[in-house]
């Protein structure tokens, strides 16, 4: 009797464990399920977050390779010739330009994702407090700065757009630039998946490079000229030991302090010559030397394969050429081109000569005209003396220097935040 009583009493013990064990297990099964939706849901949220942050991140990307459009007359992104302006804000109402596909302000990927971009110029009245030292001037140009500020008061009640350079506000190492010569962009990229949106500011320079001369000829030596018709536009600015004389030929000049043609460009040279389109050599008196190039006559018309497009403003190019050390090159016959000369030692142009953009000679340049004329449309930067002989004819354009800038260069990316 005792025993059925216990195995009664078994029987009911392990029913309920049993029952408690199913409980556990279904309670843990739930559990798992309710995991592993969180995890799907949070997985899927990450996906999602991360496609959108992407999307943002082209968006800007897009932007940044809009600054350097195909059309070399367009100044801004998504600018055609006849709109705003040069550093006006007068875009859309609110100050912005939007891009995207088809005329929209949406850009679709290939799986129907989005994002929409919306640039506007950065001014002062920026919540990171990026201001230049041109403070009440108008228009707002590098040219009505002289000194280097020793501190910045934005000028909130008359924002300006603000410029890339030492004076925006910024670390010295950052740039080598002195003063702002193209404006700051302010770009915005939002980008959509699903129901997930993620937001990129980006602050952008148009260019890296600073291509201004100031003036037609800005030279650390003197200006020399010699017979024949020379007509100078622009200006001369000549900083050579002992006192120069250009301006005793009733050209206008002022007089400077020498520049380190190493960083004018805003850049060391040697990341500039990365930036070129073709690199040529000439590293002693033959041209002889390894890696060297150019003929022994120094003559570089027929190295060089692509000068730009002269007139036609299609394109430009950067033609680097490493001479110091070696001998003059020179380019001389009918010769036409639009870019950036870049020349370590000494240049010489001679013959017909038609030029668009900047000429930059660390050594001595000589241009002769003969019974020719040479025209140089832009600037010119030399380290040592520059010659004119003949008909000459040197036009300062600082528009055409800004355009081969962004041309020729990559923007510069100087703050970068997610929201």
């Amino acid at each position: 009797m005792k025993a059925m009583d216990k195995l009664k009493s078994d029987k009911g013990f392990i029913l309920i464990l049993a029952l408690v064990t199913m409980l556990a297990m279904t309670l843990i099964g739930i559990s798992v399920v309710m995991n592993m939706t969180t995890d799907l849901g949070l997985s899927r949220n990450e996906r999602e977050a991360k496609l959108a942050t992407q999307l943002a991140e082209s968006g800007i990307n897009e932007a940044i390779s809009r600054l350097h459009l195909a059309k070399v007359k367009a100044r801004y992104v998504g600018e055609d010739t006849g709109d705003a302006g040069y550093r006006a804000t007068g875009w859309n109402s609110d100050d912005s330009k939007n891009f995207g596909y088809n005329g929209s302000a949406d850009r679709r990927s290939a799986d129907n994702l989005k994002y929409s971009v919306d640039i506007k110029y950065l001014d002062e009245t920026n919540t990171e407090g990026f201001c230049d030292s041109n403070n009440n001037v108008s228009p707002n140009t590098s040219l009505n700065s002289s000194t280097y500020p020793a501190a910045w008061t934005c000028d909130n009640a008359t924002p300006e757009i603000v410029m890339f350079g030492r004076d925006f506000k910024m670390n010295d190492t950052l740039t080598k630039i002195s003063y702002g010569k193209l404006p700051v962009y302010r770009i915005t990229s939002t980008g959509t998946s699903n129901d997930t949106t993620k937001t990129i500011i980006a602050y952008v320079g148009a260019s890296n490079l600073n291509t201004d001369t100031d003036s037609a000829i800005n030279t650390n030596g003197c200006v020399n000229i010699n017979g024949g018709s020379t007509t100078i536009s622009g200006g001369v600015k000549e900083a050579g030991t002992g006192g120069c004389t250009t301006c005793n030929d009733g050209i206008s000049c002022n007089t400077k302090s020498s520049d380190d043609l190493q960083t004018y460009l805003g850049m060391e040279l040697t990341e500039v010559i990365n930036m070129a389109n073709e690199k040529h050599k000439c590293k002693n008196i033959t041209c002889s030397a390894a890696g060297d190039d150019i003929p022994s006559s120094g003559k570089i018309d027929t190295v060089v394969t692509d000068w730009g497009d002269y007139a036609g403003n299609s394109y430009s190019t950067m033609i680097y050429i490493d001479n110091s050390g070696g001998k003059e090159v020179e380019i001389s016959g009918n010769f036409q081109g639009r870019g950036i000369l870049i020349v370590t030692g000494d240049l010489k142009l001679s013959g017909t000569l038609a030029y668009e953009g900047l000429i930059y000679v660390l050594g001595n340049l000589t241009i002769s005209g003969g019974g020719s004329d040479l025209n140089v449309t832009g600037g010119v930067m030399a380290s040592n003396t520059v010659g004119l002989n003949g008909n000459v004819s040197v036009t300062y354009d600082q528009q055409t220097l800004l355009d081969v800038s962004k041309e020729n260069s990559t923007s510069a990316v100087i703050l970068w935040k997610r929201l």
